[in-house]
């Protein structure tokens, strides 16, 4: 683990709990989630990404091994942290705001990777109960993470609950019926997370509230330039934002302003069914077109309800499958598609079968909305015979 990061969480563990403290914090799993943070094993910084990256598929051998003994204490308390319900980061949007950093989510990409690794090994050790309960231990962890009401720890449960997800249903026929209905309990149980519409609230204190009294406090034109590339990164990305602003303080926080009375609008419609909301936001880029800050903005916000939706149809290929497993290839039926409509494709293999989406964003809004080649939505239950 990178020894910048090590200090960051120690010093926030210390923030977050001070000596004086009462005796409700041991109810709190961010303390938990802290420890284990704070004890993960230090990786070089290439170790780290080909854990994070390859957790999935890398060999089982005895370095891998090695990797997830020596996260063990780390690994109990992240058990210790899924088993409690409240989970409090302590987070001061309004006196960060954006300069934020969230620290503990690379602490939960990183603990969540060992856990995916520790859970193979379990798996090809024949110690399957123990397995599903790291799989869904972390699962638990990444729901957690997501609950200090920022976008980008939503984004980060998607994530890690994608790949502890894949990881899972190579296992699936593995387990007997009595395992699959434990599993499918436990997955039932998993804590709901944060959801978009708080994220979307947060993002307008950030925007509208500690943006505009960041740019306010700035003296002239050059201070706000100054803080604009400091927060961003691009001296010359900043000048353009200002310039088309008007080149003045005011002109920056009357455009951030406009966007004050929509936010809530926009927080609300984060609930609505997919296409809905992208009728919506088709309106409100028409309305919104000349805001420079709606641009700089709202894109990256808005691409979030599609990653959600695709989060969902992942979600529910893994019931399926589970319901397949107990039920039979007939559950098909009784768990359609969120998005699709109607029973995801079935293909079956010798070893296991995959399940598949046949939704996909279309491309017009992959194109307004920057969405990127979309992946294909496909889970594979079980694995090909060599």
């Amino acid at each position: 683990m990178p020894r910048a990061m090590y200090l960051a969480t120690t010093i926030l563990l210390l923030l977050v709990a001070p000596a004086d403290a009462g005796p409700d914090l041991a109810a709190n799993a961010a303390l938990k989630y802290w420890q284990a943070f704070t004890t993960l094993p230090r990786f070089a910084a290439d170790e780290q990404d080909k854990l994070m990256a390859e957790c999935l598929t890398m060999p089982l051998d005895t370095q891998a091994r090695g990797m997830v003994t020596g996260a063990t204490y780390s690994l109990d308390m992240m058990h210790r942290g899924a088993a409690l319900t409240r989970c409090d980061w302590a987070i001061g949007w309004p006196d960060e705001g954006l300069l934020n950093r969230l620290p503990y989510l690379e602490g939960a990409r990183l603990l969540s990777s060992l856990a995916c690794l520790r859970a193979r090994v379990r798996f090809e050790d024949g110690r399957s109960a123990l397995a599903t309960k790291d799989i869904v231990a972390a699962m638990t962890l990444g729901r957690h993470i997501s609950l200090d009401g920022s976008l980008p720890s939503i984004l980060t449960c998607h994530a890690i609950e994608r790949r502890l997800s894949e990881t899972l249903a190579l296992y699936l026929p593995r387990l007997d019926a009595g395992a699959m209905k434990n599993l499918k309990k436990d997955l039932a149980a998993l804590p709901a997370g944060g959801s978009l519409a708080t994220g979307v609230l947060q993002e307008q204190i950030l925007e509208t509230g500690w943006l505009v009294r960041k740019v306010k406090e700035a003296k002239d034109k050059e201070s706000v330039l100054a803080f604009l590339s400091d927060l961003w990164g691009s001296r010359e990305e900043s000048r353009g934002l200002l310039e088309d602003c008007g080149g003045t303080a005011d002109g920056m926080v009357k455009h951030i302003e406009e966007l004050r009375s929509w936010y809530p609008l926009l927080a609300k419609q984060m609930e609505l069914p997919l296409d809905q909301f992208a009728g919506e936001q088709e309106r409100a880029a028409l309305k919104l077109a000349a805001n420079p800050m709606y641009k700089r903005f709202v894109p990256a916000i808005i691409r979030c309800r599609w990653r959600q939706a695709e989060a969902g149809v992942r979600r529910a290929l893994l019931s399926t499958a589970v319901a397949i497993q107990i039920d039979g290839r007939t559950a098909l039926k009784n768990h359609p598609d969120p998005l699709a409509g109607g029973a995801f494709e079935y293909v079956a293999f010798e070893g296991g079968f995959e399940l598949r989406s046949k939704w996909q964003p279309d491309e017009k809004h992959r194109s307004r909305w920057n969405l990127g080649r979309p992946e294909p939505l496909v889970l594979v239950v079980g694995r090909r015979a060599d």
